[in-house]
């Protein structure tokens, strides 16, 4: 998913991993959970407290409050995705995943022996989902769709209107939805990205992570709304596979939602002012997203243009000492793109934009 690991004189842009500090009343949470001995193990799905708080803050952003009994602590939000696949697919039921997409979602497919369909992903808002290509994966067969918004690698934003005309579609097909909304509180515009929560909430599988919102990477706490059919199965494969989430991770997440750590959108204008550098500095490389907001941390940028492949341009920008990640990564069908992590102090990413561009006029 990433470049080979970074040299000293590198500027990595490969990686999604915020440059920001956790909030110190974060920390703070933590280090009085590792004092106070309550490091063991925590219930199976979680904190009670946290899977409320929790729930209370996807009510606030989508107007669907979930009972905390199918919220479960996860380790991190690949945990989250992990579990819900599991839940859903098998040999003879196949995940439809956007195409381009976090790769993860095709690794944790193989691993389990799940076919993977894919489907076009458009550049945002109304035009964020090819309807047409998912109804023909649902009819091939697919049980679970997955939807990424705001979406790694483009940042792209589904619109509200677009989420519930799938949730009908799916509805019709018996299927259901993997939400990954591991970037929902980094929309430029400092909304909260929709959800199909708000008109699915008995097919949407929602998967959220502190990493992100919270700059939490390292301390792998997430969290997954499962439909209510699925609450015991879901109780099950969590509980024997993950144990728990980590319970100082835990404690330390219960302050990110009650109100002593920062708002969930906190970081939103700081990456929307780093998008429009990424933007001025590149130029053409960035296509313009007319339809829709944008979000996430990323600029998907398209060379193209040169004729040259994703991984041939990771390897030209690694010459310069500029790591970013190719194209191929994310998507089989889009050559001589690559993905930038807007995750670099605005001084530091500036100089790195500056090179790109000189590397690939």
């Amino acid at each position: 998913m990433m470049a080979a690991a970074p040299l000293a004189d590198e500027i990595d842009l490969s990686v999604g991993q915020p440059d920001q500090q956790v909030a110190p009343a974060i920390r703070q949470a933590g280090i009085a959970a590792i004092a106070e001995g309550r490091t063991g193990y925590t219930p199976k799905l979680g904190l009670a407290e946290l899977r409320t708080l929790m729930a209370e803050d996807i009510a606030t952003a989508t107007g669907h409050r979930p009972s905390p009994e199918d919220v479960v602590i996860t380790i991190g939000g690949t945990g989250a995705v992990a579990v819900a696949i599991a839940a859903v697919c098998s040999p003879g039921r196949p995940l439809l995943v956007p195409d381009p997409a976090w790769p993860n979602y095709r690794v944790l497919a193989a691993s389990l022996g799940i076919p993977v369909l894919t489907y076009r992903q458009g550049p945002g808002g109304a035009a964020f989902l090819d309807l047409d290509e998912i109804d023909r994966g649902l009819t091939a067969g697919a049980r679970l769709v997955v939807v990424n918004s705001p979406a790694n690698p483009t940042g792209a934003v589904a619109s509200a209107d677009l989420l519930a005309t799938l949730v009908d579609l799916v509805r019709s097909h018996g299927a259901t939805i993997l939400s990954d909304e591991a970037y929902e509180s980094i929309v430029f515009d400092g909304t909260r990205a929709p959800s199909p929560l708000t008109t699915g909430p008995d097919l949407t599988f929602a998967c959220r992570t502190f990493s992100k919102s919270h700059a939490m990477t390292g301390w792998r706490v997430g969290a997954l709304t499962s439909p209510p059919s699925y609450r015991a199965h879901v109780a099950a494969l969590h509980g024997t596979t993950a144990g728990c989430a980590p319970a100082i991770a835990q404690y330390a997440a219960i302050a990110a939602l009650d109100g002593r750590g920062p708002t969930p959108t906190h970081h939103s204008a700081c990456y929307a002012e780093r998008y429009a550098l990424a933007q001025r500095v590149l130029g053409d490389l960035i296509p313009a997203h007319s339809p829709g907001r944008l979000g996430g941390f990323y600029a998907w940028a398209d060379a193209s243009a040169t004729g040259l492949t994703g991984l041939q341009l990771t390897d030209r920008l690694r010459q310069h000492k500029i790591l970013v990640s190719a194209g191929e990564v994310y998507s089989a069908t889009a050559p001589g793109c690559f993905r930038i992590s807007l995750t670099q102090p605005a001084d530091i990413l500036t100089s790195a934009l500056h090179t790109i561009r000189q590397a690939i006029p």
